[in-house]
């Protein structure tokens, strides 16, 4: 096995064992990078010297017997919307291209100090607001199965890095399910955690109320290992838990698990091919010991409305009076997210109130479904992903569609309530792209989510790498 096949946790057993050094492993990471991105596009920049003395320093630590934590010489790369110091902090859009991050975004700095070594910035939608990572000017990050479709998005880049083997772990992050969808059309495992489980300093706010940063790689136990690294509470974030990390490694296994089956919580029909697949899932999931309860949900319809009112408010707020460039520079915004900042402006604090009324009682009605469940599972989304020459479209099991609603119908509720959820690939679908499902369960129970989907990803059909990887 070729060292950019190593998944972190192999990586750090086969540094234990002499196998190999983070020297070596780096370089394979960045040749990887050089070999591929060009016809990927996943990174914004590229640290190559700084990556490689980091490297050296590493590899010089482990030679005396050092072990700097979980993540030691493990090469990481970092969704542009988190501050990496000294990197572009442009967060994806050509307004803020001559900014450069004054310091390390929290999350990255605790990776850091669990031993990662941070190779590069991977790009994102602009300003995290969008589900295709595409930017006419700046560039943009293709599906590895199919350059012909996006890889979803806002965290595009980071997990067509993952998926490719440039790294085996990057950070991103979830407003309406940035980190679920490119996982799941690009192939990997993702995780978002309970809201306030991962300080937020040092990245830019989508919605300050519904951002989640979060971990994907190809491995759920790579996705523990990242996750406990960057959780914690942060004196200078009153956003986070005063509560432990999630323990890692996980407990793979399904047997016993009440796996919940919610009907509702599936407003919108599967292409025919994603809904075989999301059975074959629960059957698969069934035959390895999960207990399947048939739950109902009433009133599914509200949640995305109720979560779009919220974010749109939050975002023109960010934009207008926290960063304070729209609407002063809206012409140099992409079009897509300038539409959307123009659509918000029309949301009123009595629309806000509002919305946040619902969204407590929403939320309060999604958490009785844990009284009998552990887990829920869902899809992701209703269809593949769309096309680079009209991402805005795709396809679910009615027909045409547009693509945000082909995918967050499924994916807003978990964050409009905070909650942890995994995504796990599921195969492939009929087009050859990789499709997924997700667990989520109550606040404050990734490890209970996690030992459930590296169960799950167990018994499901797998992917593998896209075939660009072999190049």
């Amino acid at each position: 096995m070729d060292l950019w096949q190593y998944s972190a946790t192999q990586l750090t057993d086969a540094y234990r064992t002499g196998k190999t050094s983070p020297r070596e492993v780096v370089e394979s990471s960045l040749r990887r990078i050089e070999l591929l991105d060009a016809s990927i596009g996943a990174f914004r920049e590229v640290f190559h010297e700084r990556a490689a003395e980091e490297a050296r320093q590493r590899s010089e630590e482990l030679a005396r017997g050092d072990w700097a934590g979980p993540l030691h010489g493990v090469p990481v790369a970092i969704k542009e919307l988190f501050d990496v110091e000294g990197a572009v902090g442009c967060y994806g859009s050509g307004i803020l291209l001559d900014r450069v991050a004054p310091s390390d975004a929290a999350a990255v700095a605790r990776w850091r100090e669990a031993g990662a070594i941070v190779v590069g910035t991977t790009r994102s939608h602009e300003f995290g607001w969008g589900i295709t990572t595409q930017h006419v000017a700046l560039g943009s990050t293709l599906n590895p199965w199919n350059t012909d479709r996006v890889p979803g998005g806002s965290s595009g880049g980071s997990a067509a890095a993952v998926a490719v083997g440039m790294v085996p772990l990057a950070l991103g992050s979830d407003t309406g399910g940035s980190i679920r969808i490119p996982a799941c059309f690009c192939g990997v495992a993702g995780i978002k955690p309970t809201y306030g489980r991962v300080a937020k300093r040092g990245a830019v706010s989508l919605a300050p109320s519904l951002d989640h940063p979060g971990p994907l790689a190809r491995t759920v136990p790579d996705l523990a290992v990242g996750l406990a690294a960057m959780s914690g509470y942060d004196p200078s974030d009153p956003s986070t838990l005063p509560v432990p990390p999630p323990s890692a490694p996980v407990k793979p296994s399904l047997a016993g698990v009440r796996v919940g089956v919610v009907a509702g919580l599936h407003p919108r029909p599967l292409r025919e091919d994603h809904r075989a697949l999301l059975d074959a899932a629960i059957e698969a999931m069934s035959e390895a010991g999960a207990h399947l309860v048939d739950l109902s949900f009433s009133g599914a319809e509200e949640i995305r409305p109720t979560f779009a009112t919220i974010q749109m408010a939050e975002a023109h707020h960010v934009h207008s009076s926290v960063m304070k460039i729209f609407p002063r520079r809206a012409s140099e915004y992409g079009a897509d997210v300038r539409g959307r900042l123009e659509m918000s402006a029309d949301i009123g604090l009595a629309d806000y109130l509002a919305a946040l009324e619902q969204q407590r009682a929403l939320r309060h009605r999604f958490a009785r479904l844990f009284d009998e469940v552990d887990v829920v599972a869902t899809a992701i989304t209703a269809g593949g992903p769309s096309t680079i020459s009209e991402p805005d479209t795709s396809f679910d099991g009615a027909g045409e569609a547009p693509f945000r609603d082909v995918v967050m119908d499924y994916t807003v509720a978990q964050d409009l309530f905070g909650l942890p959820v995994c995504a796990v690939p599921n195969g492939l679908d009929s087009d050859g792209v990789p499709v997924g499902i997700q667990l989520t369960g109550p606040a404050l129970s990734e490890n209970v989510v996690m030992d459930a989907a590296s169960g799950a990803a167990a018994v499901l059909p797998s992917p593998g790498f896209p075939p660009v990887a072999g190049l």
